[in-house]
């Protein structure tokens, strides 16, 4: 049994795992991998960013479990298909000490960096070589809004934490087939400082860990997000008053002294993933906790598609001392990205599939509430569980609405994504580069194209030979599941004819 350990450093590694777990609920494949493990890394347990992302793994996580509860529904494809489950879900022995959760526990470390390295205490030279190595800023940092572009005081505290109960029970877990695969961005402080030290943790034989045999044969990959954007940067005054900032003008210094660490010290991946972009206008510049909530960004969707290539490339193929260093380019470096940017084998692994999830969201809640006479509405006794104030059908709902707003996020920065159009409503503007025509004679239409009419008959189609008896909210769930699965999988094929 395959699975597939991600950890997600810092924000910008929770901001990619959340466009990921967009494609997987869109039916995105992860070749063989039976089972996805992520674990977010961030000190900053009220980061923006990481609560989003969890909240919607787990809402994932409860919409997939009620779907295969009892096994009937298919595993492996169609919409919520991957399976994705905390640390504590693997059942290995040892998990009991563990929070089951998606975040690394950083035991609430609150104080401030000088009085975490107990400055105080030390001697006068060993403070006066501190003094060089941290800035006054750094020293009066506190911990709990994480590193805030600073890798040399991540790696510090990191260093301190990499042994804690999660990745001692991660190591013991492993198999010799599993994978893992690391996500931090170059120029920041959590996912710089926290990548190299995870990846020296997981194959040094010398570490106090478990299973050293197996650590060091595990595949393992990594995406590296270089700059692509820009923080606002504060006025003198704002300065001068002690206003709490990055400093984005040293990303581009800071990721190429990060590269040339890694040039000379990173070893033990398989293969590396590079993205990077020029900054469009600059973002609010908010250091941690609530605050950080970014946009989704065009290039967290593409870096969410390297774990794709990372788990489709063959164990014949990967060559840790030949390591591959993967790029990925915009054919035209067009402002507006489409599918049709996508080479044809990814239109047909990652595009058809989110255009169906898009069409499945656009008509689950625009238009079957509108239909309660209709032949899917009454089969499914959908009037007992519609609308839901609570369990997976509300999931359900509520990760459309957080669908829909991160489709409206990727098309507002410069670089964006603009293959689905989140608020069109009528069914034939909604792919970009694949509008579907009408047709008409004399002034009279004759073909209408894609309507939510032809849906609503893709979907009595799906389920004309079913019905539910007295159905429980998880088989209603499943039964909306797999008609939409039938009724978008057959719009696309025969009025969109996307390939």
């Amino acid at each position: 049994m395959a699975r597939l350990f991600i950890f997600a450093v810092g924000g910008t590694g929770a901001r990619v795992l959340r466009s990921l777990t967009m494609l997987l609920a869109s039916g995105l494949q992860l070749p063989g991998c039976d089972q996805v493990v992520p674990v977010l890394v961030d000190p900053d347990t009220q980061n923006g960013d990481v609560l989003r992302t969890v909240e919607l793994l787990k809402r994932y996580a409860r919409i997939h479990q009620a779907l295969h509860q009892d096994g009937q529904h298919p595993a492996g494809e169609g919409f919520f298909s991957q399976s994705l489950t905390t640390l504590a879900q693997l059942n290995t022995s040892g998990a009991e000490g563990l929070t089951d959760s998606f975040v690394y526990d950083f035991g609430g470390i609150s104080q401030k960096f000088r009085d975490y390295i107990h400055y105080n205490d030390t001697s006068v030279e060993t403070r006066g070589l501190l003094d060089l190595l941290f800035t006054p800023d750094s020293m009066n940092a506190s911990l709990d809004v994480g590193f805030r572009g600073s890798p040399n005081v991540g790696s510090v505290v990191l260093n301190s934490l990499v042994q804690a109960k999660e990745m001692r029970y991660l190591a013991q877990s492993l198999n010799p087939d599993d994978r893992v695969f690391f996500i931090s961005s170059i120029f920041g402080g959590t996912g710089a400082a926290g990548f190299p030290l995870l990846v020296k943790n997981l194959r040094d034989a010398g570490v106090d860990l478990p299973q050293p045999s197996v650590r060091a044969a595990v595949p393992a990959g990594a995406l590296v997000m270089l700059p692509y954007f820009k923080l606002q940067q504060p006025s003198a005054q704002e300065k001068a008053e002690g206003k709490d900032f990055i400093d984005s003008n040293s990303f581009i210094t800071k990721t190429k002294t990060a590269l040339s660490y890694y040039a000379e010290n990173l070893e033990g991946l398989e293969a590396l993933y590079y993205l990077g972009d020029q900054a469009g206008q600059p973002l609010p510049n908010n250091p941690g906790r609530a605050e950080q909530r970014n946009q989704a960004h065009l290039l967290e969707l593409i870096g969410a598609l390297s774990i794709q290539h990372f788990m489709g490339t063959g164990a014949d193929s990967l060559d840790r001392a030949n390591p591959a260093y993967h790029e990925f380019g915009l054919k035209e470096g067009k402002s507006v990205f489409d599918f049709g940017e996508l080479p044809p084998h990814l239109r047909a692994e990652v595009a058809r599939p989110l255009i169906r999830f898009h069409y499945f969201a656009r008509y689950y809640q625009q238009h079957l509430p509108q239909q309660p006479s209709s032949t899917f509405y009454k089969a499914g006794k959908l009037s007992q569980h519609l609308p839901a104030s609570s369990g997976p059908l509300a999931d359900l709902s509520t990760l459309f609405k957080e669908y829909e707003e991160w489709l409206r996020e990727l098309g507002a920065s410069e670089r964006r994504f603009g293959a689905l159009h989140p608020d069109e409503t009528d069914f034939n503007k909604m792919v970009a580069d694949r509008p579907i025509k009408t047709k008409s004679i004399l002034g009279v239409t004759t073909d209408r194209g894609l309507t939510d009419d032809v849906v609503l008959a893709g979907l009595n189609n799906a389920v004309s030979k079913t019905s539910l008896d007295n159905p429980d909210a998880a088989r209603t769930l499943r039964w909306i599941v797999e008609a939409f699965d039938v009724a978008t999988e057959e719009v696309v094929k025969t009025k969109l004819q996307y390939s």
